[in-house]
């Protein structure tokens, strides 16, 4: 819209222009702009599939989209540029000779109208972009949604090795109790595999959308729900064999891979993971080496007490299968975990009700 400039220092210009500015701002914001970004976290499918994700696909086809459309990604970034185009057309700061609005008020000499075109300028961004926050998170929930729905859902309805069903009885430890034996057919496990192919086509959608900033933003808060979804799940619920943690560490490595594609660097989560993976290939009479050290000497700064933290390192190994073997009098702790146990001199945390917060991913960071 072109508007004349009017007499200098005009106060009535100036009031006017400024109503108008007024006026389009809250007309392209509310009719228009800010319903088409409440909609688009309103429409996205939080909720997965109630039956399991099928774990086989081919890499060719495209991935699933895990209730973010890249049409999401897209509207939110036309939206962004319409923002843009109509603050470059109508406001046109420091545009010589465009006799927009900035201009206008420039030439009027009217600082109060200035101020108050300001204000309400800074409101119609501030506007979208907290809709636009709304509905990022809106997506980062249903994403994280169906992580769990693949790790989870998914995860549990196959072994790890494809194939066979591994949760079909309740005596199972989950995808990582491998039996000893059992080649490794893949090098990952099916819902990993599938989970990082998804997570990588994800990427590539929120890249295009997103600046830099807000895109390390955005995957790092993925990054954390990732793993609190991954950990306490392995935690409470799965045992680890010396096979299954080969494909655990795989596993490991493939996710804290494609938790790091936005190049941030907030990822102490996933490097300490990396190292507590390690007790589950570490045989029973290296396990106090890895712990403390090689002198033995709990203080040490070369053990996992020192470099991860006692009690997570005690949690963590508690996971292994052969932590505790069937008597007749039911489950007990093998003779090398009592003894181990008590040359520490330490307390075995999984007698009690283990502390799930502290293994969050903030915790870690």
């Amino acid at each position: 819209m072109m508007f004349g400039t009017g007499k200098k220092g005009g106060e009535t210009t100036a009031r006017v222009i400024t109503a108008i500015y007024n006026q389009m701002c809250n007309s392209y914001g509310k009719a228009y702009l800010y319903p088409i970004v409440e909609a688009l976290g309103a429409r996205l499918a939080k909720s997965p599939p109630n039956t399991p994700p099928p774990l086989q696909f081919d890499e060719n086809d495209a991935a699933h989209d895990m209730g973010v459309p890249a049409q999401f990604w897209v509207s939110l970034e036309y939206i962004h540029s319409a923002a843009k185009q109509f603050d470059r057309e109508l406001w046109a700061e420091n545009r010589a000779g465009s006799a927009r609005v900035w201009e206008t008020l420039i030439g009027t000499g009217s600082s109060a109208s200035m101020s108050t075109a300001k204000v309400s300028r800074l409101k119609f961004f501030a506007e979208l972009e907290t809709r636009g926050e709304d509905a990022i998170v809106a997506a980062l929930d249903t994403l994280t949604n169906h992580i769990r729905w693949i790790l989870v859902t998914g995860g549990e309805s196959v072994s790890a090795i494809g194939g066979a069903r591994f949760f079909s009885n309740s005596g199972s430890g989950g995808p990582y109790a491998i039996p000893i034996g059992h080649s490794l057919e893949q090098p990952n496990s099916p819902a990993v595999k599938l989970l990082t192919f998804c997570l990588r086509a994800q990427f590539v959608n929120v890249h295009a959308a997103l600046t830099q900033q807000s895109l390390s933003a955005f995957w790092t808060a993925l990054s954390k729900r990732l793993y609190d979804v991954f950990v306490p799940r392995l935690l409470q619920h799965y045992s680890v064999t010396t096979v299954g943690a080969v494909i655990l560490s795989r596993d490991v490595e493939s996710l804290r891979s494609v938790a790091m594609l936005s190049g941030a660097n907030n990822h102490t989560h996933w490097d300490n993971l990396r190292e507590l993976v390690t007790l589950y290939m570490t045989p029973p009479i290296a396990l106090k080496s890895m712990l403390v050290g090689p002198d033995g000497d709990p203080n040490s700064a070369k053990g996992l007490f020192r470099r991860v933290g006692r009690y997570s390192s005690l949690v963590f190994m508690s996971r292994r299968a052969d932590y505790r073997v069937k008597t007749a009098q039911g489950p007990r702790k093998s003779p090398w975990v009592v003894e181990l146990l008590d040359d520490l001199g330490v307390q075995d945390p999984a007698d009690g009700a283990i502390k799930m917060g502290f293994f969050a991913a903030e915790q870690k960071t």
